[in-house]
């Protein structure tokens, strides 16, 4: 299989976490996102909060990409994530008709794994599915820019709104969104059934001990 070598992990420790941020450093600093860091790091107040988890994406247990998955779910107290300040209708509405939404953010890719830029995201978004069944029905949202719209449409994902600036971003963003449903993103084929379920890891029952 040809992602055989390719496996996702969540950030437990610190070294981990780390990690991950000095891949979303080497990635952004890239492409002249984010200011110079003397500590080669890239991180915010929201990674040490409980409702976040970190995910690293691993090529023959070498960790090379990165993103993280913010829970909103109002039952654990879970109320805040990054791009909710950005889009207050939009939020309004979809906790409306979701018992929980989770952002997708803070994807990176370093540099030097250009050749697998276009699997990266897509292995990395099937860490969310691990939540499936535990949060009721559950929307997954992301702020896009113009450049990345067409590959979140290529997810399933739709646009909620018009492109526009938004707190603490450089550039126009929208949301985007879709249900989180396993079956529909098999089923768009970009990787196969078997790949996506291996890639897919266990849920840190640490993270709810006594709640799901």
């Amino acid at each position: 299989m040809q992602y055989d070598n390719l496996t996702n992990h969540i950030c437990r420790t610190e070294e981990e976490k780390i990690t991950a941020y000095n891949i979303r450093y080497q990635a952004y600093t890239t492409v002249g996102y984010n200011p110079v860091s003397t500590r080669g790091l890239f991180s915010d107040e929201f990674d040490e909060k409980p409702n976040n988890i970190t995910f690293l994406l691993k090529d023959n247990g070498k960790p090379f990409a990165t993103v993280r998955g913010s829970i909103l779910h109002r039952p654990l107290g879970w109320v805040d994530i990054p791009c909710k300040g950005g889009f207050e209708t939009e939020f309004a509405e979809l906790e409306e008709e979701f018992d929980t939404i989770i952002e997708m953010g803070r994807l990176a890719v370093i540099p030097e794994k250009r050749g697998l830029a276009s699997i990266a995201p897509l292995a990395l978004f099937s860490n969310i599915y691990m939540v499936a069944e535990r949060f009721g029905k559950t929307a997954i949202v992301c702020g896009s820019s113009k450049k990345h719209k067409r590959f979140y449409e290529r997810l399933g994902m739709k646009s909620m709104c018009d492109f526009a600036p938004r707190p603490n971003t450089a550039i126009d963003l929208t949301l985007m969104m879709k249900e989180l449903n396993l079956d529909e993103f098999i089923k768009r084929g970009y990787l196969d059934e078997a790949t996506i379920r291996r890639l897919i890891p266990s849920f840190p029952e640490e993270l709810l001990p006594e709640v799901i």
